[in-house]
């Protein structure tokens, strides 16, 4: 009996056992996150429309079913794939810079039938895979770890400034650095890369290397008075939120600020004023405590995890998550430069609300896998 047993193969795991494993307050704070951004995108119409939000509500049900493929998958796996994951980024890039569209000033929107596509926004998983999943089998004793790895963010990054698009650019360099320094970067690696940064941003503003508009448009928030667009937008932005007071305007409150076209992008770049407007100050606290709740049960992923591999996955997921909240809550409110980045899962976009529910599955996928190693269930 005893040999039989012993050659007999493990019995595969079953899905629903596999979900049982999973994080479900980190589900339920994605899924409420996207459901209250089909909301804002509904009520951010002028008369109601319904173009957008069922847009948005097609984006959040394909967003939400790829996340359950991701998280039934063994992340693991992905590190046998790595060359492949970063090629095809690149080749995204590259399809966008060859055949893509402009919008609003930047050439990063490629068309596949009546499907617009950001290839910028399903860029940032994969670089985090690949990045993790080099860190994870490499030590930064060697300067040379630490070099390769940068070049892993750098290509990306090049060709999204080539579109341009300094926001998204902008978020490789918070995954990198999170990653690299959670991974075990050397103190005086991340001191030189941060040097070399600084003098970067002197030169390319010193030699014109940036256009005057970005320029203008990073620095606006230091001049409320400066007459750049961005100002303009800020200013009604403060002014929207304000207006909303404890408890909001109403949700369905005619002649808002956005209604009444003084807020503008206000169901994408400014949705989060459009919301504290009409849901006020509690509402607005709710959005962001709901984000909390995301960041740290993807936090809490990367403590439960078993591997390198999945601690840095978790980490990068939260570092791009985070530095997307902080920089669109701190434009509304004035205290961040105008980069145009989305609200995580509120803004109107598909692609970046696919891209933040594929992330959340495959943090997913590291709680499942964390918690069936745990349990000694077999691998599926």
């Amino acid at each position: 009996m005893g040999l039989a047993s012993a050659g007999r193969k493990p019995e595969r795991v079953s899905i629903r056992h596999r979900l049982g494993r999973s994080d479900p307050v980190l589900f339920l704070a994605a899924l409420a996150l996207g459901g209250i951004g089909v909301l804002a995108v509904y009520m951010a119409e002028a008369d109601y429309q319904q173009h957008y939000a069922v847009n948005q509500a097609l984006g959040l049900l394909a967003g939400v079913a790829g996340a359950v493929v991701l998280a039934l998958l063994d992340y693991r796996r992905l590190q046998q794939h790595l060359r492949l994951l970063f090629g095809l980024a690149i080749a995204m890039l590259l399809v966008v810079l060859a055949f893509g569209f402009e919008v609003n000033g930047s050439q990063s929107w490629v068309g596949v039938g009546p499907i617009q596509v950001q290839p910028s926004e399903f860029a940032k998983p994969l670089t985090i895979v690949v990045l993790a999943g080099y860190v994870a089998q490499n030590s930064f004793a060697q300067n040379l770890t630490f070099l390769k790895a940068l070049g892993i963010v750098s290509l990306p990054v090049l060709l999204i400034l080539a579109q341009p698009d300094l926001g998204t650019a902008m978020v490789f360099g918070a995954i990198f650095v999170a990653v690299v320094y959670v991974g075990g970067a050397r103190w005086y690696q991340l001191g030189t890369l941060f040097a070399a940064g600084a003098v970067g941003s002197f030169l390319a503003v010193k030699l014109r290397i940036l256009e005057d508009y970005q320029i203008a448009r990073l620095t606006s928030f230091l001049d409320p008075q400066s007459s750049d667009p961005g100002s303009y937008q800020v200013a009604n932005s403060k002014m929207a939120i304000g207006s909303g007071g404890l408890t909001g305007k109403g949700l369905d409150a005619a002649s808002t600020l956005g209604d009444l076209g003084y807020l503008p992008e206000d169901r994408t770049d400014f949705i989060f004023a459009n919301l504290a407007e009409r849901a006020g100050f509690v509402g607005s606290v709710l959005v962001l405590l709901l984000f909390f709740l995301l960041i740290w049960r993807v936090l809490h992923a990367a403590t439960l995890s078993r591997d390198r591999f999945g601690v840095l996955l978790a980490v990068g997921v939260a570092a791009m998550l985070t530095f997307h909240v902080l920089i669109n809550v701190g434009m509304a409110t004035g205290i961040m430069p105008v980069t145009g980045l989305p609200l995580p899962f509120v803004s109107y976009g598909r692609s970046n609300l696919i891209m933040s529910l594929l992330s959340v599955g495959l943090v997913q996928s590291v709680v499942i896998q964390s918690r069936l190693k745990s349990e000694g269930t077999p691998r599926p």
